[in-house]
């Protein structure tokens, strides 16, 4: 299962770098008796554990203490506690995406998404009650109970998402008892979950030229057995001409067509000018050829309109490119 299929989408390290960003800018202004503001505050936050945050709280400088000093507050902080399978976000598994590559060949493809909820808790550290209420009251209005940011999921493939932050629950503690020697403290605790999408491994993926279908007569196998093949045709090449006063100024080859031979379909024109193909190899198709671009031989004369220009069909048929199925199919009877 993994063999040979190394990869790492940092969907998790996505998720909390954006967590991190909504809450990465709270400030709190202090005032004074006649309300005006004498102190503006930006509230730190970092990524850590509760625990560590209380014992750097409850750390009050002493002669033993080795010059280390208490936490500065307010301070926010957040971790992660929990992550869990989302069976109610569950799509069928054998989906996939898809995006085309720099190779005309091949296209870039990976299995739909496995939902995942990530739980994280932040907590608001204060001194005093006012300072974290004035925390606490600039996050609450923004989540109704949840809030989306977009996340560049999985650059691979082009896929970018809205990632759902739900606030669960809310708890507070303060930390007022005690003595005069101990800090106090109070905390809020704000949990939420994050919906995220964790994406398998993107490969590279041929692209389907033929298909094989095997209809039976009876659901046990058995009867007649139809054997039908499916290949995708060539398609012929298009162009567009323009003129200049009266007389073929330039062709444009709007598709190249494909499984052609190296020298290259006739091109007609309307009217009295001439041109021919110029050739490339066909990546599609080893051992043949498409339209490069299109030499004018005579310019002709006499246009007062835009002329039609017409490609010889390559040697597996006349099928244009605007034809979405343009299969050959096979059929092959046999009995069992």
């Amino acid at each position: 299962m993994f063999k040979g299929k190394t990869f790492y989408n940092e969907h998790i390290r996505k998720a909390i770098i954006a967590f991190g960003t909504v809450f990465n800018n709270i400030n709190i202004e202090r005032k004074n008796a006649s309300g005006e503001i004498i102190q503006t505050l930006r509230v730190p936050l970092a990524y850590s554990t509760k625990q560590k945050f209380l014992s750097r709280i409850e750390n009050i400088p002493t002669v033993e203490s080795r010059g280390e000093v208490a936490i500065v507050l307010p301070r926010m902080g957040f971790e992660i506690t929990a992550l869990g399978y989302d069976a109610q976000r569950k799509i069928s598994p054998i989906q996939v995406h898809k995006k085309s590559t720099s190779s005309a060949t091949s296209v870039a493809k990976t299995f739909v998404s496995t939902p995942y909820d990530l739980t994280l808790s932040l907590y608001l550290f204060a001194k005093n009650q006012e300072d974290g209420l004035r925390i606490i009251e600039q996050v609450l209005p923004y989540f109704n109970p949840d809030f989306n940011i977009t996340v560049n999921d999985l650059p691979e493939l082009g896929i970018k998402r809205d990632i759902k932050i739900l606030l669960e629950s809310i708890g507070y503690e303060d930390n007022t008892a005690g003595t005069f020697a101990e800090r106090q403290s109070i905390v809020w605790t704000l949990t939420f979950t994050m919906k995220l999408n964790f994406y398998g491994y993107v490969g590279n993926q041929d692209i389907i030229r033929k298909s094989i279908v095997d209809v039976f007569q009876n659901p046990e196998f058995t009867g007649e057995r139809r054997t039908q093949k499916y290949t995708v045709s060539a398609a012929t090449a298009t162009g567009t001409a323009t003129i200049s006063g009266d007389a073929l100024n330039s062709i444009a080859v709007t598709y190249k067509g494909e499984g052609y031979s190296e020298s290259g379909p006739n091109v007609s024109v309307t009217g009295n000018g001439r041109a021919h193909a110029v050739m490339e190899p066909d990546p599609l198709n080893s051992g043949k050829f498409r339209v490069a671009s299109v030499v004018i031989d005579d310019a002709g004369s006499g246009y007062s309109s835009v002329p039609s220009v017409t490609f010889e069909a390559p040697d597996g048929g006349n099928q244009g490119v605007d034809d979405s199925y343009r299969f050959l199919e096979e059929f092959d009877i046999s009995y069992e």
